[in-house]
């Protein structure tokens, strides 16, 4: 299995090139042996093309394939067993409507990463280096165009994991907070303010703080994976910082506070 994720009492799994995520659930057995559980096939959520991407939230799950899509399932409580309990909420594509593209320009859009930001807003990194957010989904099937989109280089995001709610240091607005790390060593940190309804306007995202795993001497290595320690409180009681745990392709782990640094426009 490529992959294997926690949802909702259940775990989901895909496969390398395989166009299907299979959703599996739990019996534990009575007696401790070589098998402590038995689990049981319960649904598979079908792609046209090959899983890339899996994230969950209770009852809900992202899965994306190399062709760029991303489909937004939800699981029906009263039917949880059946095979009709998972049904697509949402189809986001990278491409405007009835627009043509290339298999090459498909391929570029591939997703290799997914992240929530909260139970309506989601996250998408492709193989271009494209970070993309939806969110105020309305319709069954969502363009580029309703997505807010940055392209921080040309080289593949490797992960996306959600930050604690960040505060503009000069207005004090709250907004929700993402990082993504990259093949080249780039990481970066990202904010998003919170929609305008008086305005008919995508969310902005910006750039606070960036990293890159590079130095005078030496290429980056890339960075394939990162997690977020978020803190809690410390010995006196106020809150700590997030931490940034990034471990890159030469086997090194390192460990940086994304602080509001710096403020750069990241919408396109």
């Amino acid at each position: 299995q490529r992959e294997i994720i926690q949802c909702s009492g259940s775990f989901a799994t895909a496969s390398k090139n395989e166009k299907n995520v299979k959703i599996w659930s739990i019996a534990v057995a009575d007696k401790t042996d070589e098998n402590a559980a038995t689990i049981i096939l319960d649904h598979e959520l079908e792609h046209t093309a090959s899983i890339g991407a899996l994230a969950a939230m209770k009852n809900t799950i992202l899965t994306g394939d190399n062709m760029g899509i991303v489909h937004v399932w939800g699981r029906k409580q009263k039917t949880f067993g059946n095979q009709n309990s998972w049904t697509t909420l949402h189809k986001l594509t990278p491409w405007r409507k009835n627009a043509r593209h290339t298999p090459d320009q498909m391929l570029e859009q591939s997703i290799q990463a997914l992240c929530f930001l909260d139970k309506g807003t989601y996250v998408s990194g492709t193989k271009s280096g494209t970070v993309r957010v939806w969110n105020n989904l309305e319709t069954a099937e969502v363009y580029k165009k309703s997505a807010s989109s940055v392209k921080v280089t040309s080289k593949t995001v490797t992960d996306i994991q959600e930050l604690p709610p960040v505060k503009d240091p000069n207005t004090g607005e709250e907004c929700m907070a993402f990082s993504a790390s990259f093949s080249d060593g780039r990481m970066v940190s990202m904010a998003m303010y919170p929609e305008d309804p008086s305005e008919q306007e995508k969310n902005e995202l910006v750039m606070f703080h960036v990293y890159s795993n590079s130095s005078l001497h030496k290429s980056s290595d890339a960075i394939n994976t990162i997690a977020v320690s978020k803190g809690g409180s410390g010995v006196s009681g106020s809150p700590l910082d997030p931490v940034l745990i990034a471990g890159d392709s030469n086997g090194h782990i390192k460990t940086l506070k994304p602080k509001w640094n710096s403020l750069t426009s990241a919408s396109v």
